[in-house]
């Protein structure tokens, strides 16, 4: 249960990247008409970096990252990503269970890239590939800093959910943001138990 514990916190202190790609992809509005994966993306991040380059920002800031996080809510498969984080521990729990877990995960996230919002300077995206395979979808971008002189490959992986592409997996220099709290997650299970998985997630919402 210890190194399932160290890892969620080094885990937790290396979300800036995650975070800002949270922050810059994954606010939007559901648009009348079908998308591209990318146009979809590309209109979320739009509309979010409207907000975050807003100069009231710092003036309003609660009520900017409560705007923001309401969006990232209906843009992302939390079912998917729930399935996917907890990997074989899924088929294993109850109905209620997995409903729970959906919910708990889902607060989990939007605190942790909540807290990172006012960590963005100034970020430009750049788009690349997209790869569309049935009702699955891959779009590869690029964040860019020019004033730190940084950047960091972004792949996104999408799902067309009732004609609405939706995202479940988002990777950052080959790093899938799933598998990571897979690993984690697997090993609190596997040296301690689900119950306790629960519980720690618990505590790192509040």
């Amino acid at each position: 249960m210890k190194k399932g514990w160290n890892m969620f916190k080094k885990w937790s202190g290396c979300c800036f990247i995650y975070g800002t790609v949270f922050i810059l992809f994954l606010g939007g509005i559901v648009y009348a008409r079908a998308e591209t994966p990318t146009e979809r993306i590309r209109l979320k991040a739009d509309k979010v970096m409207k907000i975050l380059n807003d100069p009231a920002f710092l003036d309003k800031k609660e009520e900017s990252k409560e705007s923001i996080i309401e969006i990232i809510d209906q843009m992302i498969d939390w079912p998917e990503v729930s399935r996917r984080t907890l990997g074989f521990h899924w088929r294993k729990r109850t109905a209620q269970e997995k409903e729970d877990f959906i919910n708990l995960f889902k607060v989990l996230l939007k605190k942790t890239y909540a807290d990172k919002l006012e960590l963005y300077s100034g970020e430009e995206i750049i788009y690349g590939a997209e790869k569309v395979d049935g009702k699955y979808a891959v779009v590869k971008t690029k964040i860019v800093n020019k004033n730190k002189g940084s950047e960091a490959i972004v792949i996104f992986r999408l799902r067309n959910k009732k004609e609405t592409w939706l995202t479940y997996d988002v990777s950052v220099e080959g790093i899938s943001m799933v598998n990571n709290y897979r690993v984690q997650f697997n090993d609190i299970i596997a040296n301690s138990s689900y119950c306790e998985l629960v519980k720690m997630i618990k505590n790192k919402s509040r």
